[in-house]
């Protein structure tokens, strides 16, 4: 029998959201120790979100197995 593979939340998806989280908590550090740079550091952040998005499956939800829905299945890892 086939056993069903783990998702380990190592996918792209999860990586870029998780990133773009990453960048987030960081902004306001960002902001305080160079303000010059305020417009930048936003648009870091929001060009990450955007990102994180458009990265397959569409969409702000990570993939996890047990979805009802078929668009936002992890994709499959290659046999071993």
């Amino acid at each position: 029998p086939d056993k069903e593979q783990y998702h380990s939340g190592l996918d792209l998806k999860s990586l870029a959201l998780n990133f773009a989280s990453a960048l987030l908590f960081v902004l306001p550090l960002a902001m305080y120790f160079y303000p010059e740079f305020i417009q930048k550091e936003i648009a870091v952040v929001v060009m990450s979100f955007v990102v994180a998005v458009l990265v397959p499956p569409m969409g702000w939800m990570r993939p996890h197995p047990y979805s009802d829905m078929p668009g936002n299945l992890p994709y499959p890892r290659k046999k071993d």
